[in-house]
Order: C-alpha cells, then sequence, then structure tokens
C-alpha cells in the first residue's frame, strides 16, 4: 500500500466484513495480516476484480456494494 501497491488494508472493520463473508461462503476466517491479505486477493481475482491503472474493475459487481 506504501509503495503504491494495490493492496486491501486489513484493519479491523474491513476484517469483520470480509471474515463474514468467507464465513457465510463455508469457509474459514483470515485473522493474521499478511495471510489476510493473499486470501482477499484470492477472493478478489476469483470474483473479477482487477487493478486496472489507479482504479479496480467493479463494474460487474458495483450494485452490490451498497448492500456491504
Amino acid at each position: 500500500m506504501m509503495e503504491g501497491i494495490d493492496a486491501v488494508m486489513p484493519d479491523k472493520i474491513v476484517k469483520r466484513v470480509v471474515n463474514g463473508i468467507l464465513v457465510k461462503a463455508g469457509l474459514e476466517p483470515v485473522n493474521e495480516d499478511m495471510k489476510f491479505i493473499k486470501k482477499a486477493e484470492e477472493v478478489a481475482l476469483a470474483c473479477g476484480y482487477k487493478p486496472e491503472g489507479k482504479m479496480m474493475r467493479m463494474e460487474k459487481y458495483s450494485s452490490t456494494l451498497s448492500k456491504v
């Protein structure tokens, strides 16, 4: 993040939301920061979120973001 790399900030609110989604999907929550970042990257790639320049491609799921 500090080096300009696209990454998820593993703060407590982000972890709570993402881990909640993982649990609902039948997966184990991830609490260790580096493992959490790697899991978030796996989920993003599986869902079609990809870095494109300075923006993330989220058009496909933008309507669901307000529900999270």
